[in-house]
């Protein structure tokens, strides 16, 4: 029972829910019940009942350490100073590296419940009478970074349970619009952390810095999450803390970046079930929706991620560095996404398919922590290195000649001047040249790829 507590209460601090003694209490007594009712023998749990009383819950945060936790209450004005201290240590970091808006970077993880709509409509009603069907418990990890000046969205990373779900068999997974990464959890791990910094942020950066003809020197501000605590070194890289217990305050990603994000991608969901129901005669409003897969979810995340305003980038920083914030936070990032959801929903055929503008607010603003069916699903999941290793599969060895792609990339360039110097419409020329350095994106990696293993190969 401790076990699944543990890995709910884990969850709980990943996605930066509030958390109580009595929430701990009221969890392992219900983890206990499931246990019960599914027949569970462990220390003859059918003939012995469970309270969840003080004496308990004080040897409980003994054994698991548990006095390291903040609880929900405890030193709110503490926290509130830690926060107004840190922003002036990091200024002065600012200063002293010489650090401009574009070499600024914050990354975060939020969790996404993929296929979940609002709790009242038909759809999810049936689900959770529909026993073995829990499409709506479909989860995965969002990880996601950008620059304080809002010049560049990293591309977003994807945790799966599963490493090669049956629709992305065929699926070559590099070419992806997103970072395709897996564990039995769904979760970020410090292993899968030293990745995505290694192979997925330091190669988007150094490409991004060559083409803005900046210094490559960035620093990249993190919480104290567990999965960041990890050892990692580069020369042009330096990586700060946030204070504990301040990231609600101050972590610039959380101050309306994942919100619309969310906000975007759940209207892109409505939509795109809606235009599939438009479009097919025979098919119910519930099997368009079960039809909706883990492949549909990236290119919809994908989307989503590039509707985001570079001002709504540089917005987020203001609690943070609000001397460095040239953009002011438009409320209708959140709002006006509500709006359309609502609408699409309202143009469904389906009458039962009513959602209100506070349930659409409530499942995407909304945390929802690990019921407990996922929990027994979750407690046999493998250790971190066996999760390493599942993901090795996923790494890419580039096998092109530097000389070839780097001639590739030049003649592209060549015809971006071309268009833009013969097209007097400056709108299309920007969008051609835009789309144009879209399509380039996977060489420019494979040659920076390429240029560091030539490198790697001189002698010294």
């Amino acid at each position: 029972m401790e076990r699944a507590l543990m890995i709910w209460l884990e969850d709980c601090i990943a996605k930066k829910i509030p958390i109580s003694g009595n929430l701990i209490k009221q969890k392992a007594l219900k983890i206990y019940e499931h246990l019960r009712n599914i027949g569970h023998s462990y220390a003859g749990l059918q003939n012995h009942s469970f309270v969840a009383s003080k004496g308990w819950f004080e040897k409980l945060k003994k054994r698991y350490t548990l006095h390291n936790i903040k609880f929900q209450g405890e030193q709110a004005s503490a926290d509130a100073e830690a926060a107004e201290n840190y922003k002036l240590e990091l200024a002065r970091i600012i200063n002293e590296g010489g650090y401009s808006p574009d070499q600024i970077f914050n990354a975060d993880e939020t969790a996404l419940y993929w296929k979940k709509l609002p709790s009242r409509t038909f759809i999810s009603k049936n689900q959770r009478r529909a026993q073995g069907f829990k499409a709506s418990k479909e989860r995965i990890t969002l990880h996601v970074c950008s620059n304080l000046s809002g010049s560049l969205m990293i591309k977003p990373m994807i945790i799966n349970r599963s490493s090669t779900p049956r629709v992305m068999k065929n699926i070559n997974k590099t070419q992806l619009p997103v970072f395709w990464r897996s564990n039995k959890k769904a979760w970020m791990t410090q292993d899968l952390f030293k990745d995505w910094f290694y192979n997925c942020f330091i190669p988007a950066v150094e490409i991004y810095t060559m083409e803005k003809n900046l210094y490559f020197k960035v620093l990249l501000v993190l919480d104290n999450a567990g999965c960041h605590n990890i050892e990692l070194d580069h020369p042009n890289v330096k990586m700060v803390f946030l204070p504990p217990n301040c990231t609600s305050l101050i972590q610039p990603l959380d101050q309306g970046v994942i919100q619309t994000l969310k906000m975007y991608y759940t209207r892109q969901l409505f939509q795109t079930i809606f235009d599939r129901l438009e479009n097919s005669e025979n098919k119910t409003l519930t099997q368009v929706w079960k039809e909706f897969t883990i492949l549909d979810c990236i290119r919809t995340v994908s989307s989503a991620c590039a509707e985001i305003k570079p001002s709504t980038l540089n917005a987020c920083w203001k609690p943070l560095l609000p001397q460095m914030v040239q953009a002011i936070q438009d409320d209708s990032t959140i709002s006006l996404p509500v709006s359309e959801i609502v609408n699409i929903a309202s143009r469904l055929s389906d009458e039962e398919f009513v959602v209100s503008h506070q349930d659409v607010r409530e499942l995407v603003l909304g945390e929802e922590t690990l019921d407990e069916e996922e929990l027994m699903e979750l407690i046999d999941a493998p250790t971190s290195n066996a999760l390493l290793n599942e993901n090795m599969e996923n790494e890419w060895v580039p096998n092109l000649d530097l000389q070839d792609v780097k001639k590739g990339l030049n003649l592209a360039k060549e015809l971006e001047l071309h268009f833009i110097q013969i097209d007097h419409s400056t709108v299309r020329s920007a969008k051609f040249k835009r789309e144009l350095r879209n399509c380039l994106a996977p060489y420019r990696e494979v040659s920076v790829e390429l240029r560091k293993k030539s490198y790697n190969r001189k002698p010294m």
